[in-house]
């Protein structure tokens, strides 16, 4: 069975070609922008904007056929952007030209009916190009290179209808969503072409190939018609109210790019070379009406996430080597990764634990909280920071949240002081990876002789406004980090604890492992009680004693990591800098592009340089464009784009709610849950799904 290799794998003719020649071809698509999976066919991920990568792809995969569809088909786009044109429509096709003239592989390209002014009806192979814009001279100058660098080649002039996906309509598309919804449309009844269905476009282009056609070749209907002529077609097969469709002149579009007024095709050429007839327009939309279900439904996307881990071949090599060579726990990994992440932050010491949530419960421990004091934190957090104030048996109060900062409102926490003797602590969350004001908090808690732990499971690489490292403890007792797979760097999950105390450090290290001390008796704090199970001076002068004998002094915890974390770890902190540098870069590439945009907010603008950019958040104007945030995340998935919300307040969870808080009384925190979305912001997010999480939301907003 001969393979067919077809690029621009997420397109409309893309997906629908790979179905309808799957049978009889096997079909790989070849992905770049968009992500998508399509049953039973055959998907890669791949670049094509160098020789070197096409070529790359060629030897992977060895096709027989190639089918460059791949290009910017907007004709705003290519306007807009004249260089993207030009590399996506051009460059791209000089590349997989070069590559199939090379390896020996048949190459179709599919071109399009703009190449003319528009002036004239049925255009000719025979006639010269006369675009008006630069998608058509784009798609003009890609037919040249085409045949330059493969004589072979097969150029393919069409327009054609088929069944689009979620994430992208085609013309029919809009027509038939917009009828059954009973929304009035307005067509060009002055733009007249020649569709064919991609079924026949399809079953024609694979004729041609088997009489080894060469050369340009249009596809068309043999019916010249209006757009606004093919919008009552389409009605009347789907059996949709056509009163809703309203002819207007292109002329009156001040705002559209020039277009040319006739792209009909004259299909005489192939006609006659594969001895076959077009199906007339009825026809043809009669083969698009019996395939909806099968076609329209059959391509699930990968979504762009929120977040994501990245992991490189050095991260792969460091956790063999330490399967092949190391501890697998318990060995020197821990306290290497510990090593690397208190020098970095600037604490004194660094204690490794399983999970952020284990570093946060480890530290109510030893802070020593009872059963009747008090910690105040932020309702915008996860649930494990107030969590692990309930896990010792102290209680957790909430203080509202900055409108600006997001963050806990240091105005606001020494009220809070002010009302209740009891409260012991103040856990700050350093939200999205901004810093709060720490030195406002510090000032508070030693006039108060409060406890501070930091909550900075966003913030590994953050910095105060002194341009310090949050994690150096000048203004806490101890400071939590997260290494969950979407934070700063991935452990796979895993936590650590920063402190400049040294009887809080050996307390923890303790702690994390049973309580049990072994082989060292000489911490601070740590010394053999009386009831101990040996003489304290054998213990200290035994070496082979040491060797074996262990004592649980504390009720600790197996919150170890494992040598295998600390080895990803620590490849993973070793590009610690270039994945901040990235996702700052990221979050003023969506600061510039939604500046200007109605209806969206980009938050924490004022903390860009200090932040570690964990999480990028905006505020939308649900009720203004009259959609809800779930309606909006459901559309914005089915273009592709994940998001997520950050987060659920945590006095609106139902174990909280029985507990007695309530949401009310946290009106920036609730404003903020009913207005914010986390849009993706990772390491390895590509520019052009940058690109795509913006157009998809500021379509959706307009």
């Amino acid at each position: 069975m001969k393979k067919v290799l077809i690029t621009g794998g997420s397109g409309l003719f893309a997906t629908n070609c790979a179905q309808i020649c799957n049978d009889s071809y096997k079909v790989v698509l070849l992905l770049h922008r968009r992500k998508i999976a399509i049953e039973g066919i055959e998907t890669d991920v791949a670049l094509i904007d160098t020789p070197e990568n096409v070529f790359s792809v060629f030897r992977k995969h060895k096709p027989d056929i190639v089918i460059h569809a791949a290009g910017l088909t907007s004709v705003e786009d290519c306007e807009n952007d004249p260089k993207g044109a030009e590399i996506s429509n051009v460059e791209t096709t000089r590349n997989v030209s070069l590559a199939s003239n090379y390896f020996g592989a048949s190459l179709v390209h599919i071109s399009t009916d703009h190449i003319f002014s528009g002036l004239s009806s049925y255009s000719s192979e025979i006639e010269k190009g006369n675009p008006v814009n630069i998608y058509a001279k784009t798609k003009l100058k890609a037919e040249e290179v085409a045949i330059e660098n493969n004589p072979n080649a097969l150029i393919i002039r069409t327009n054609f209808f088929g069944w689009g996906s979620s994430y992208r309509e085609s013309f029919s598309d809009f027509i038939i969503k917009n009828l059954r919804q009973k929304k009035e449309i307005k067509l060009f009844k002055d733009i007249f072409f020649t569709p064919v269905v991609i079924d026949v476009l399809v079953e024609q282009i694979f004729k041609l190939l088997e009489k080894k056609a060469k050369g340009i070749f249009n596809i068309a209907s043999s019916e010249r018609l209006s757009k606004f002529e093919f919008g009552m077609k389409l009605a009347s097969r789907f059996n949709l109210d056509f009163d809703l469709i309203k002819p207007v002149s292109i002329e009156n579009q001040e705002n559209l790019v020039k277009r040319p007024f006739d792209m009909s095709l004259s299909n005489s050429k192939v006609t006659k070379l594969i001895s076959s007839a077009c199906p007339t327009i009825d026809e043809q939309i009669a083969i698009l009406f019996s395939n909806e279900a099968k076609r329209s439904r059959s391509i699930k996307r990968e979504l762009i996430p929120y977040g994501k881990h990245f992991i490189d071949q050095q991260d792969i090599d460091s956790v063999v080597d330490v399967l092949n060579n190391g501890l697998l726990t318990q060995g020197p990994k821990i306290q290497e990764f510990e090593k690397k992440v208190k020098e970095y932050v600037g604490a004194k010491y660094a204690v490794a634990v399983s999970s952020a949530t284990a570093a946060l419960h480890l530290s109510a421990i030893v802070l020593d909280f009872q059963v009747e004091d008090k910690v105040i934190t932020s309702p915008n957090t996860f649930v494990a920071t107030s969590n692990s104030i309930l896990y010792v048996g102290a209680e957790p109060l909430f203080v509202d949240i900055n409108e600006e900062t997001l963050n806990i409102d240091e105005k606001l926490i020494e009220q809070k002081i002010s009302q209740d003797k009891n409260i012991k602590a103040i856990y700050p969350v350093h939200f999205a990876g901004l810093p709060c004001n720490m030195e406002k908090i510090y000032e508070l808690a030693k006039k108060y002789s409060l406890k501070v732990v930091e909550d900075a499971s966003h913030a590994l690489g953050a910095r105060y406004e002194d341009n310090s490292r949050v994690g150096n403890c000048r203004y806490s007792d101890l400071t939590v980090f997260s290494f969950h797979p979407v934070k700063g760097i991935a452990a796979g999950e895993g936590g650590m604890i920063t402190t400049n105390n040294e009887e809080l450090y050996h307390k923890l290290l303790l702690l994390r492992s049973h309580g049990i001390t072994k082989g060292n008796f000489e911490f601070p704090g740590v010394s053999i009680p009386d009831n101990s199970l040996i003489n304290k001076d054998e213990a200290l002068e035994n070496e082979e004693l040491k060797r074996w004998y262990y004592e649980m002094q504390y009720l600790g915890y197996n919150y170890r990591l494992t040598d295998i974390q600390c080895a990803l770890a620590i490849s993973q902190m070793n590009k610690i800098d270039l994945f901040l540098e990235t996702r700052r870069s990221i979050a003023k590439f969506y600061d510039k592009a939604f500046s200007e945009i109605p209806n969206i907010t980009p938050l924490q603008l004022h903390g860009r340089n200090n932040s570690s950019h964990h999480i990028y958040i905006v505020s939308i104007d649900f009720k203004k464009i009259l959609i809800s945030k779930h309606e909006f995340m459901k559309k914005l998935a089915e273009q592709g784009v994940g998001s997520q919300v950050h987060y659920i307040p945590v006095v609106c969870q139902p174990y909280y709610q029985v507990k007695g808080y309530r949401i009310e009384q946290y009106p920036s925190t609730s404003q903020h849950y009913e207005n914010t979305l986390s849009l993706p912001l990772y390491y390895g997010l590509s520019n052009a799904d940058q690109k795509l999480v913006v157009s998809s939301i500021i379509n959706l907003l307009r």
